[in-house]
């Protein structure tokens, strides 16, 4: 496949940026050769994959061949479990080669390996966000794409993922007796993420701020939003507090679509 004109390059590299790590350290000493590299990824020998198709992209930077190239020595990458390489590939691949058969992969694998690269919870999710937002791109180009499906349940585990932090940190900030900052984020969180789990917990922690500050009625409105995929122990918690405050129960929360 050939090379597209840079403009049009310069503006791929921002719609997908670049996921890889600023400093990546490659094996050297294969041979340029395609075919050599080819068989090697066949066989599962991904090193000498690696090695191979390396030298044959650096060599040979715009044949009909280097974006295959490109996309093997990515798997080849991620089958090594090396996400920040892979992605460098990928990367390339996406913005140099648009026509290529293998761009919807590409683009794919590209969200997959930010999602791999993605921390828990309690840590920086910029990499959550990322792989989020990839997911999204590759979705809205390829919605009937055979790895679709995959890419919106990880979709939906990672925006879970961002859920909990909201909840976490408004958790933190209620222990530090810092109610408007606890109130923000549990706030965000039910919003945004009103499909998760964490809603639940998020919708009856923040009552139960607000009534540290005699907020009744806002009290009651937030328990309200208690959604239907909370468990059904939260809901019965919701239940019981309402009660509690003279409220009648909520109506049955409607389903998220």
């Amino acid at each position: 496949m050939r090379r597209l004109a840079a403009p049009l390059a310069a503006l791929l590299l921002t719609v997908f940026g670049c996921g890889a790590a600023a400093t990546l350290q490659e094996r050297t000493g294969g041979t340029p050769d395609f075919e050599k590299g080819k068989a090697a990824y066949d066989r599962g020998e991904w090193i000498q994959a690696q090695l191979d198709l390396k030298a044959y992209v650096e060599q040979y930077p715009g044949t009909d061949r280097t974006d295959d190239a490109l996309y093997y020595l990515g798997i080849s990458y991620f089958r090594s479990k090396d996400y920040a390489l892979a992605s460098s590939q990928f990367d390339r691949l996406a913005r140099d080669f648009p026509q290529s058969p293998f761009q919807p992969d590409a683009m794919f694998y590209l969200a997959r390996c930010d999602d791999l690269e993605s921390r828990p919870a309690p840590l920086d999710q910029t990499e959550t966000q990322r792989a989020i937002d990839r997911y999204k791109q590759f979705l809205d180009l390829y919605p009937d794409h055979a790895q679709a499906a995959e890419a919106r349940a990880r979709t939906q585990a990672l925006r879970d993922r961002l859920a909990e932090k909201r909840f976490r940190n408004g958790r933190l900030y209620a222990k530090l007796n810092q109610r408007p900052a606890a109130a923000l984020y549990l706030r965000e969180l039910i919003a945004q993420y009103p499909e998760s789990r964490w809603a639940g917990d998020g919708a009856i922690l923040l009552a139960e701020v607000l009534l540290k500050d005699d907020k009744k009625e806002e009290a009651i409105e937030a328990l309200r939003k208690v959604p239907s995929a909370a468990t059904g122990e939260t809901k019965a918690r919701a239940a019981e507090l309402l009660r509690s405050l003279g409220a009648p129960p909520a109506p049955a929360p409607a389903s998220v679509p």
